[in-house]
């Protein structure tokens, strides 16, 4: 992570847009919008509506996701601690790997199993006492949206302790 993504994401609490490749993400975002397109020029047949809604709520929940993924969850904790200790201290306790650390990042790889690929834990020290925390998905589960809270309480935990 180059210093200028770093500071984007310091100020913006998100990964810029252009941090991994969206194309797979906007990909999948073509099929509501086919939908919304043949729900609009199809608008007289009697199934047209539904197809329309159909489209715009898959929409909507692709467009939540990508957000969701990009955003960083502040932490304030209290212990004097390293970058270093604080990727040693979640690995021991939660059994993460440390993939990269570097220039206060650390990269985490969570919660492997054989049907799920994980995620990918950033955390980028801000302060002496604040972290940002990120988590994306290695694969592409469909619903991944408590695992960013089910970490961050997790690392909180480990930090407050």
């Amino acid at each position: 992570m180059n210093q200028k993504k770093k500071e984007y994401i310091i100020e913006n609490l998100k990964w810029p847009i252009n941090h991994y490749d969206y194309s797979g993400h906007y990909l999948v975002a073509l099929m509501p919008i086919c939908l919304i397109f043949v729900g609009i020029t199809e608008f007289e047949k009697e199934d047209s509506l539904s197809v329309l809604l159909t489209g715009i709520f898959f929409l909507l929940f692709i467009i939540y996701r990508i957000e969701t993924e990009r955003k960083f969850t502040a932490l304030i904790f209290k212990k004097d601690l390293s970058t270093i200790e604080i990727g040693k201290l979640l690995a021991k306790n939660n059994g993460w790997i440390v993939q990269n650390q570097f220039d206060g990042t650390l990269e985490l790889s969570a919660n492997r199993s054989i049907g799920y690929g994980g995620e990918i834990v950033t955390i980028i020290r801000t302060e002496k006492e604040k972290i940002l925390i990120n988590t994306q998905p290695t694969g592409r589960a469909p619903f991944t949206f408590f695992k960013v809270n089910i970490n961050y309480n997790k690392i909180r935990k480990i930090l407050e302790t």
